[in-house]
Formats: structure tokens, sequence, C-alpha cells
């Protein structure tokens, strides 16, 4: 069983049995994946151990792509492992980042990440404290991403970033008039190049902080935690 959910921001009470019964029939074969914002290596130091030793007692193994709000520095000290295919970085044997630019192979899916995004409110966080300027991926990344991308003909089951599109923003965050201008950078750019080259079936993302299917093939996550492959159901956001 493959699961995706939004941002956690180091607040993982939607993984306790009470929340997510489905694990009770899990075993470290199936995934949970953090759509970004997981928040689960924050200080980088002996502080992050008890959450991540919680987090690699659970009876799944929980990946992560990268979101806005993670401790960059701290991420790039891990080793860096080939997971089904893909590049990870080992942060426990079943605690994973799924690395930028990304093809895994899980199940008989296969899906794509690009972790990565704008904060919004950057100007109220300290730099290299509680802001990481390499929140957004370079290119390089986006390199690495077409290259991968070209070995599968750019044909993917699904696929797990932290921000969406740049013609996604609008339909995902209408109608909070706070977001009435959304940032557009480098990453929902190429995340356009993506809506227009690639097949998909699914699009999964987070960052907006909301439960929604903005449109036929994307999903917004936040609190939900649904199956791989599937979209968001009435009840789900009751």
């Amino acid at each position: 069983m493959i699961y995706v959910t939004g941002d956690c921001h180091g607040n993982f009470r939607r993984f306790q049995s009470d929340c997510f019964p489905e694990q009770a029939n899990m075993t470290k074969d199936d995934t949970v994946i953090i759509a970004g914002d997981c928040g689960g290596v924050w200080f980088g130091d002996s502080r992050d151990d008890e959450t991540l030793d919680w987090l690699e007692r659970l009876p799944f193994t929980l990946a992560f792509v990268c979101g806005n709000h993670e401790n960059y520095d701290a991420l790039e000290r891990y080793a860096v492992a080939e997971w089904h295919g893909g590049k990870v970085h080992r942060i426990r044997p079943h605690v994973l980042h799924l690395m930028r630019g990304q093809i895994f192979e899980l199940e008989g899916c296969r899906f794509f990440t690009m972790g990565g995004a704008t904060s919004v409110d950057r100007e109220y966080r300290v730099p290299y404290s509680s802001w990481w300027p390499q929140e957004l991926p370079d290119e390089r990344d986006f390199d690495t991403a077409r290259t991968k991308l070209d070995e599968v003909g750019w044909k993917v089951d699904c696929v797990i970033t932290h921000t969406c599109s740049t013609r996604m923003l609008s339909p995902t965050l209408y109608p909070d008039p706070g977001w009435e201008r959304p940032d557009v950078d480098r990453l929902t750019e190429f995340l356009d190049e993506l809506e227009d080259r690639l097949d998909y079936k699914r699009w999964y993302y987070g960052h907006s902080h909301r439960d929604a299917n903005p449109a036929e093939r994307h999903t917004v996550l936040y609190d939900c935690v649904v199956r791989l492959g599937d979209e968001l159901q009435p009840w789900d956001v009751a």
C-alpha cells in the first residue's frame, strides 16, 4: 500500500493509530509519502532524534519530498542512497527524503518527485535558522528531472511535489482572498513545463494548507491521507 498526505510541519499526530487505523495492516514494505514541509529534520541536531526515532518505529516506511519549511543544511548532511530506482537521503532506515527530479517505482506505480516552494512568510523568518534559500530548486535539479523523464519517455503514473504549477495556483487557492497574487517562480514555471509535456494520471501536492481536488487530475493535500492514485472523496474533507 502507498498513501500520500500533506504538510506536517513536525506535527505527526495524523500517524497515530487512532487517526490512521489503516496502519494496523501495514508493514515496512508499505509507504506513506508527505508532499513537503515534513519538518522532522528541523533543528539539525539531537533535538530531532526523539521525533525521528518515533517515525522509524511506525509500522510503515515514511518518505517525503522537501517543502519550503525544511532545514536544508541538515538534510544535505545525510547520506544519499538508492531506493526503488531513485535517490534519497536516508534519515533513518525507513524515514527517507525523496530527492528532487527523481523517479521511483513501487508496487507497479511510477512516480516523479520535485520538492521545494517559495516561502510566502520568508520576511518573518531568519536565514539559516527558520528559512533556507535552497527552498527552490536550481537548474541542475531541473536538468536532472528532464534527464530522468527522458529515460521513461515522459510518462509516469503520479507526480508528487510540494507546490503546484503556475496555471494551478488560482484554482488551488480560490476563493481565498489572501492569495490573489501568489508567488510565481522558476519552480512553478518548470512545473508548467511538466503540465505540457508529461503523461501522468494524478498530481499530488501540498503547500496551500487545504484538502481539495482543484482540477480533474490534481489533488492538494493538507490533513488528509489518501491512497496513491486516488482522489479525495467528499467524506475525506467533510
